[in-house]
């Protein structure tokens, strides 16, 4: 554990235990960092939490709810009660159209992004909650069982919700090409170019970024550019590095490149960012 500010935040790592499912007892007053290789999905077992990420800031998840993780995005967890939380590890082979048929999946016309990644309680998802804390309780600890039991979570989701709340639920990680978009996400970081990413992927320039933007709408430099902001609004907002610090860190020049930067995404300077976080203005 690590000080961050006048609480405790957790680095969770998922070294140790079932590496399909985790369940984790975080005591009221703590925070915790929660930042995978995986798409996750965190189910609220017990308790009431704030969650924040990217530019969300404290929003209030309490017993039941669910939240979609996309891989590689760092979320800040505080607990506001002793709380209890189930983590679900998406394995990277999953596909998305065996659980659900194309058209629950596609995005609304009209999407709350507050409320994207984001599932309201379900009395029979809180009773497979409790039926997965039992069977870890009892020392259960085979990989294949869970992800079965995660594959009846997916089902549970499409017998149990509509589609507005499936495709709010998945739209921050699902397209028509999910195998292309979820191979994206895993190693875009490796990349500092788009140019390198098309090599990654042993595309021409030009037949990767008509393919990229047909899967996610946007150029893959927009949205290389928008990834990095995130991570960058995140470091500003939750972590103890100084500017000077993430500047460097994300390869830029000087101070005032970096300030320029955050005024062009996120209209203001790195400093009035972290105190509207700091004051809970966010």
């Amino acid at each position: 554990m690590k000080s961050h500010h006048v609480e405790k935040l957790i680095d969770f790592q998922y070294s140790e235990g079932n590496p399909a499912v985790e369940l984790i007892n975080l005591p009221g007053g703590n925070k915790m960092q929660i930042l995978s290789e995986l798409n996750q999905i965190v189910f609220i077992s017990n308790g009431v939490l704030t969650v924040s990420y990217s530019a969300i800031s404290d929003k209030k998840v309490k017993d039941g709810e669910s939240i979609l993780m996309p891989m590689h995005s760092p979320y800040i967890f505080t607990a506001l009660t002793d709380a209890t939380v189930l983590v679900m590890k998406l394995n990277n082979n999953v596909n998305f159209h065996d659980y659900f048929p194309s058209d629950l999946l596609a995005k609304e016309d009209k999407i709350d992004e507050k409320n994207i990644g984001f599932l309201k309680p379900c009395q029979r998802m809180i009773e497979f909650s409790n039926t997965v804390k039992n069977h870890l309780d009892d020392g259960i600890n085979n990989v294949r069982f869970f992800d079965l039991k995660i594959e009846e979570f997916l089902f549970l989701i499409r017998l149990y919700c509509d589609k507005k709340q499936i495709s709010n639920f998945f739209a921050a990680i699902y397209n028509s090409d999910f195998i292309f978009s979820n191979a994206i996400l895993r190693n875009f970081d490796k990349a500092k170019t788009v140019k390198d990413l098309a090599i990654l992927f042993d595309y021409s320039l030009s037949g990767f970024e008509k393919k990229f933007k047909r899967v996610f709408n946007q150029s893959p430099y927009q949205w290389m550019q928008m990834q990095r902001a995130k991570r960058i609004l995140h470091e500003i907002n939750y972590s103890p590095k100084t500017f000077t610090k993430i500047a460097a860190e994300y390869g830029f020049s000087s101070p005032a490149h970096f300030n320029d930067f955050c005024r062009l995404f996120f209209a203001s300077t790195p400093g009035k960012l972290r105190k509207k976080i700091r004051l809970g203005l966010a």
